[in-house]
């Protein structure tokens, strides 16, 4: 046997163990089937040490922690609220997210709060234009403004019109930009500058996490008139029954006129392959927490919009308290 036939088995063997895992984890993710969660978050609010912070120490603390979406596809089937403070569940109004807000006395630092859901997740096929106006929240107008025009904006609308050119249906203009960002952006968490979700940045960078890979589809879309949103959320480890969550996942949808809201996940197509699978249908390893960048909460914070909210945030007197530490495990029942 000579030595170039056994340099190409040898690739085989390496390329098939490597890809062996890959093909497990695959096989596990239940495109087909709906998953219920047991989730516990718990959250670690610290005391306030430096002396600039004195003042507020008797002031008013107010903490905020995302709940669950509730939709045909995921529904929450219980949940309890472990605080020493007050809390109640709120709405912002713009996107209709939903947290619990919890409030009181900063005195009572440090804390720990921990709240436990239950959820039912289905894979989601996306929501049909017929029932787009009979959800609160759904109007594509909602999603046209771009997130911000900055003095790079400019290489994106090329982008689009460029990846656009010839295309005529929402459809096909979609998958167009589905295709170039998982084609061309690399999940690369190396350096600074990822993890922000700046669409210019992931343009000109073509790299970044799954913020930044949506960001740029969404900007895409939007150069096209075409309506789109950000959805973020907990990922579910497909191949595991219980363990904590690994970080934050999100993904998008685009409203083709031809079919009404249609998810996407151009991270996880890259990842494992199923570029075809991730277009149009999300399986139920996630559980979605909320939508849109630049929030207010409610009650609205005295800080700045948030990028997005996955992750707690609390205030003391009206100013951000650092140091806030949480940790969130699932059991699949």
């Amino acid at each position: 046997m000579n030595g170039g036939i056994m340099s190409r088995i040898a690739v085989y063997i390496i390329t098939g163990l490597l890809l062996s895992p890959l093909k497990g984890i695959c096989s596990s993710i239940p495109f087909d089937e709906a998953r219920t969660y047991e989730l516990v978050y718990n959250v670690f609010v610290p005391a306030m040490k430096a002396k600039a912070d004195a003042d507020s120490q008797s002031g008013e603390l107010s903490l905020w922690i995302p709940f669950p979406a509730e939709h045909r596809f995921q529904q929450v089937k219980d949940y309890t609220v472990s605080s020493p403070l007050k809390w109640k569940i709120t709405r912002e109004k713009k996107y209709g997210n939903r947290m619990v807000y919890i409030y009181g006395n900063a005195s009572a630092l440090p804390m720990e709060v921990s709240i436990r859901f239950v959820v039912k997740r289905s894979p989601y096929s996306g929501i049909a234009k017929e029932e787009v106006n009979r959800l609160a929240y759904a109007d594509p107008s909602m999603y046209l403004t771009p997130l911000t025009v900055t003095a790079g904006y400019s290489r994106i609308v090329k982008l689009a019109k460029s990846t656009a050119k010839g295309l005529k249906s929402d459809s096909d203009k979609i998958k167009a930009f589905y295709n170039y960002v998982v084609d061309n952006l690399r999940y690369d968490k190396s350096g600074t500058g990822w993890g922000r979700g700046d669409p210019v940045w992931a343009c000109s960078n073509k790299r970044g996490n799954c913020t930044d890979f949506h960001s740029l589809f969404i900007e895409m879309a939007k150069v096209e008139k075409i309506p789109a949103r950000f959805k973020i959320g907990l990922p579910m480890p497909p191949e595991k029954k219980e363990g904590k969550v690994p970080g934050y996942h999100c993904w998008a949808e685009a409203y083709d006129s031809s079919f009404g809201w249609k998810p996407l996940d151009a991270t996880e197509a890259k990842k494992t392959g199923l570029k075809d699978r991730y277009l149009g249908l999300l399986p139920s390893n996630r559980i979605e927490f909320s939508q849109g960048r630049n929030l207010i909460l409610e009650p609205p914070q005295k800080g700045a919009p948030l990028n997005y909210f996955i992750f707690p945030y609390a205030e003391v007197g009206g100013r951000p308290l650092k140091g806030i530490k949480h940790e969130i495990t699932f059991k699949r029942l």
